[in-house]
Order: structure tokens, then sequence, then C-alpha cells
């Protein structure tokens, strides 16, 4: 077996040999952010909510990118979203979006980090096209970071979509697929970095670039993300989860020397009810 770093020397190293092993595409989860909000002592009514939450957003996705990756999908709008009958939250949602993903404020931010960003999805959300223009307009066509964000009312819209670019433009293959949906070649997932409970879902994994997409639950809220949890994933991910050979003698043995963990393994995936909400236990 090859030898690799301890997680102490990957959490030390320079951030060259983090970037060396990082996941090319990374799709980014982000639950809670209203959540997060009531524990810094904001109203999820208010203006402050949603100015603080895109500077988290933000800075979640710069320590990604500097970190190495270049490619993140992330969704704004989900469909569980567009559904909530909360008191003011689906009349204000589409243009706190709106603003928060591409307003002057992001764009700014956009243009100083020399992020290429575009909005996927609005074929079926009109009232967001202009932010989509805006996007393409302002921003670098690709680059080493590109930011993708999505956004889905309703699930089925997302894969109506899908199957209407490839019959209409009569495309055979999901390299075609990719192309002629946002526009180049984009390399698959091989990261989905979730929160809250292990669920995946269209509207927020876009399946045409699900690749050997290992993945990981953390609980942070919102965009709360910090460099030792980061390198610590991606420690995982480049080192402890290649356990794959070609040449499999005498692999099936070397269970007999961890026998007690594998009579008595936990499931992962199952939690407790912390009031309204889902926690792993």
């Amino acid at each position: 077996m090859a030898s690799f770093p301890t997680l102490n020397e990957f959490l030390a190293a320079p951030i060259e040999a983090v970037r060396a092993v990082a996941p090319t595409t990374v799709i980014l989860g982000a639950g809670g952010t209203r959540r997060r909000a009531i524990l810094a002592g904001l109203s999820m009514t208010s203006d402050a909510y949603v100015h603080w939450t895109r500077e988290q957003m933000i800075a979640c996705l710069e320590l990604l990118f500097r970190h190495g990756v270049q490619h993140i999908f992330t969704a704004p709008l989900i469909q569980a979203q567009w559904r909530e009958v909360t008191p003011e939250y689906r009349e204000n949602l589409l243009s706190r979006i709106g603003w928060g993903i591409a307003g002057p404020e992001a764009l700014a931010h956009y243009a100083r980090l020399g992020w290429q960003v575009r909005l996927c999805g609005t074929a079926h959300l009109p009232e967001l096209q202009e932010a989509s223009i805006r996007l393409e307009a302002a921003t670098r066509r690709e680059g080493t970071s590109s930011l993708w964000y999505t956004v889905t009312a309703d699930r089925e819209d997302a894969w109506a979509y899908v199957f209407d670019v490839c019959r209409t433009q009569r495309i055979t293959t999901r390299a075609e697929a990719i192309q002629a949906l946002y526009g180049q070649d984009i390399p698959p997932a091989t990261m989905f970095l979730g929160s809250g409970k292990p669920t995946l879902a269209v509207d927020i994994v876009p399946p045409l670039l699900i690749g050997d997409l290992q993945c990981y639950w953390r609980q942070h809220l919102g965009y709360d993300l910090d460099e030792q949890t980061v390198r610590s994933i991606f420690y995982d991910y480049a080192y402890l989860r290649r356990t794959w050979s070609a040449d499999k003698t005498g692999r099936a043995e070397q269970v007999l020397q961890y026998k007690s963990a594998w009579e008595n393994p936990p499931v992962l995936g199952i939690g407790q009810q912390l009031g309204p909400f889902w926690f792993p236990r």
C-alpha cells in the first residue's frame, strides 16, 4: 500500500499540497441559513440576514477555490424552498436570490476574485433570467474558478429541461449534453459537500455531473466552513477512501485484524430530532 501523509501533516502542509489532491468539481449543498442567522442574532426577515448570508457564501466559495477546486455547483433555490408557505418568505425569495447572486455587490466580488459565474435553471423561472444575463455579461468566460448557481422550483422541471435539450439537439452522449446545458466541458463532480440529512436530489445534485461522487455531509449551518474542515475532508477524499485495488489477493483476509469493528458497525445516517430539526446520532 502506498504511503501518504498523516492527517496532522496534511493539516499543516503548504496549500499547494492540498491543491494537488483537491477535487476538480464539487457540488456544494448549504442548508440552514436561517438557523445560522438566528444563532448570530439576526432576524430572518431583515435585510441584514440577506447581506450577512451573502458574505458567508462568498467566503465559503472563496475558501474552496483557494484550496484547488475549479468548478463549484451550488443551489440558492431548491424545490422545498419554493413550496414553503412561511409568511413573507416566498414573496421575497426570488428578489433576494437575484440580488444575492447577481446584485452590484456580488458582481464586484466576482470581478475582484476573477470568477466565471453562471446561473442555470431559469428556463422555468423567468423572474431570474435577468440575473442570469447580468452574470454572463459581467463575469469572465471560463478560467480556473467557475461558479455555477442552479435554481429549481420543481424537480420535474429539471428533468424536463434536460430531456428537451437532448431531444431538440439530438444529443446522444453525456459529454454532448453537458456542453449543451452549460456551454462548456465540465469534468464530472467527484465530491458532494452537503449538509444536514444525508440525502441526494436532482435540485441539489445535477445528475449529468455525477462522477465517482464521494459524499460528505457536514453539520455546519448555512455556509459555515473553515480551513481545517476543508483540509480534513480533502484528506479523507484523497487518501483514506482510495482503498480499491485491481489485485485483491489476500485483501479480504485482513478483515480479521479489525473483527470487532465489522461485527459492531455503525449505520451512517441514523439521527435524532432536536426540536423540529434532524441531527446525526
